[in-house]
């Protein structure tokens, strides 16, 4: 490989050098990491309201009630049981991606807003994914989310 092209990958994210090294695989199974693909508040909330068509939840409402520190610790949470409904009925990845998107949002958000984990799983466990999310997501507002649950772990802090 030349010199130039060594000082291109210099400058790649690690998502876009996991992406090359995906489309260099022979591997057919390799997949994109569906939820920064879906990580565009405008795509979201299209795919959430898609798959709340026909319920009494509206995927607008669902993904600004995550985004707002003044929603409460018990909107949140049955905020992610609705994402875990959402995730099972699912038909396709993108569908999949956005529930588990919403659900990890308003387990960061009551994180990041309310110092309350409301998973449970232990939320140092879900670091490497929350920093991967505030690093890589295009939607700064979503990212922001990430960040803040991530600033309330005692383990992130140095």
């Amino acid at each position: 490989m030349s010199d130039a092209m060594i000082s291109i990958l210099d400058y790649c994210t690690d998502r876009q050098l996991k992406e090359l090294l995906a489309l260099a695989s022979t591997n057919a199974k390799v997949t994109s990491n569906w939820l920064l693909e879906v990580g565009d508040s405008e795509q979201l909330q299209c795919l959430l309201t898609e798959m709340c068509s026909g319920t009494e939840q509206s995927g607008g409402a669902l993904l600004e009630a995550v985004c707002s520190p003044d929603t409460t610790v018990e909107v949140l949470i049955a905020i992610k049981r609705i994402a875990k409904r959402l995730a099972v009925a699912a038909e396709a990845h993108p569908q999949s991606a956005a529930a588990t998107l919403l659900y990890h949002l308003s387990v960061a958000s009551a994180l990041g807003y309310h110092k309350c984990n409301i998973s449970s799983k232990d939320p140092a466990e879900r670091l490497p994914l929350y920093k991967e999310l505030a690093a890589e997501l295009s939607d700064e507002e979503l990212a922001a989310i990430f960040e803040k649950a991530i600033d309330s772990l005692p383990s992130a802090r140095p």
